[in-house]
């Protein structure tokens, strides 16, 4: 009768300081998923911020794009059209100078 009544008693023990370190754990670990819950939840609203800034940068660029390089010449249109100027130019010049002649 004594063994067992020690033998309860030292399982009792043992048991109710299991369960304290195990309810500490449950506790530490609640405590670590809201942590989590709460990173989560400001991880999403930063998402959704840059998927906007992002949708917002590429409506921007659409613009840009249109305005500075689709309606923008090709080089050979660049290097004519100057050139077409000097023989224009140089064509009124002799003009100028030949129209006393």
């Amino acid at each position: 009768d004594g063994e067992a009544a020690k033998a309860f008693a030292t399982f009792k023990s043992e048991s109710e300081a299991d369960t304290k370190i195990k309810e500490e754990l449950v506790a530490t670990k609640e405590g670590e998923i809201a942590d989590i819950e709460a990173e989560l939840t400001a991880l999403a609203d930063e998402t959704k911020e840059a998927t906007e800034s992002h949708r917002h940068a590429l409506d921007e660029l659409e613009k840009l794009h249109t305005m500075c390089v689709a309606g923008e010449e090709t080089y050979e249109e660049r290097v004519t059209k100057p050139q077409k100027e000097i023989e224009a130019l140089k064509e009124a010049h002799d003009m100028l100078e030949n129209w006393q002649s």
